[in-house]
């Protein structure tokens, strides 16, 4: 049996004159994958995930959702989807929405809408009317209409717009239970720290093409230093020659290259010195972004 969920076979998008998707774009995302797609306002993003649950066309190439066409009903069975734009009835209360949308998809259970309202701290709205409320708290009740129960793959576009803090906080711990009981997650979000804590993989787009996509940890490059974690960061920097700069309760040292990693993690756990973690330092999302952003812009 096939561990590919989504395949988009050498696709095409065009709206008149503007390029939403070039020639030949194609990627496979594998079950279970939590992927981050990326790229600047207008790159594709969301075209992507529209041509892959069928609301827009391809000119060319072929998609494919679990085995099945978008254009077969089928194929959207346990997907759900979060558009960045969403506008509901004012006079409907959440519970209503609910109930509207079980009518279409038969999937969940009240219970389960109730539960993952409660989690997103909007369990008290279900009964006042989606007019009543501002932005935020629809934001809310939007991400648990689109992620409650069990859905195998959920695209949530944008999915923290609107949201204060604390509410990014509890939408970014919902993708991560998401992705802990297996679904498939396709994320857009301009948020980089957030996506980097939930996605592993990213893919990024710039003006409609695939420029990179990969695992998270393998787009990371290697920044020159590994930090070790530990309560006695001068008793370590004595213990290592004082070669390192001492953070809080890290120390930070220099090494020639990734290669000596496996070295150095030797030399700390001789050293005698308690430690709770050693780490190379390599890019964020958001040096990964600017460096392959950056790079597209100089050789277009």
């Amino acid at each position: 049996m096939t561990n590919t969920a989504i395949s988009v076979d050498s696709i095409s998008k065009h709206f008149g004159k503007t390029v939403a998707l070039a020639e030949n774009f194609s990627i496979e995302i594998a079950k279970g994958q939590s992927l981050a797609i990326l790229g600047a306002n207008g790159a594709g993003k969301t075209t992507l995930m529209r041509a892959v649950l069928g609301l827009a066309v391809p000119d060319t190439g072929n998609i494919s959702l679990y085995g099945l066409s978008p254009s077969d009903p089928r194929s959207r069975i346990g997907v759900r989807f979060l558009p960045e734009r969403i506008s509901f009835p004012k006079w409907a209360t959440p519970l209503q929405m609910y109930r509207q949308l079980e009518r279409v998809r038969n999937e969940g259970r009240e219970m389960d809408f109730v539960h993952r309202a409660d989690n997103l701290a909007c369990g008290d709205l279900l009964s006042r009317k989606l007019g009543k409320m501002s932005k935020g708290q629809r934001q809310r009740i939007a991400v648990a209409l689109m992620t409650c129960g069990t859905p195998h793959t959920v695209f949530l576009d944008e999915p923290s717009s609107g949201l204060d803090p604390a509410g990014r906080m509890l939408v970014r711990s919902t993708v991560a239970e998401l992705v802990d009981q297996g679904s498939t997650v396709v994320l857009n979000s301009h948020l980089l720290g957030e996506v980097e804590k939930v996605c592993d993989w990213a893919s990024f787009i710039h003006k409609g093409a695939l420029v990179a996509h990969d695992r998270l940890e393998d787009l990371s490059q290697f920044k020159g230093n590994a930090v070790i974690e530990t309560l006695k960061p001068d008793i370590m920097k004595a213990a290592l020659n004082h070669t390192g700069t001492v953070k809080e309760k890290t120390l930070v040292y220099p090494l020639a290259s990734e290669d000596g990693f496996a070295e150095f993690t030797a030399l700390v756990a001789g050293s005698g010195v308690e430690f709770t973690g050693i780490k190379l330092h390599k890019e964020s999302l958001e040096d990964i972004f600017m460096r392959i952003m950056e790079g597209e812009t100089n050789v277009s």
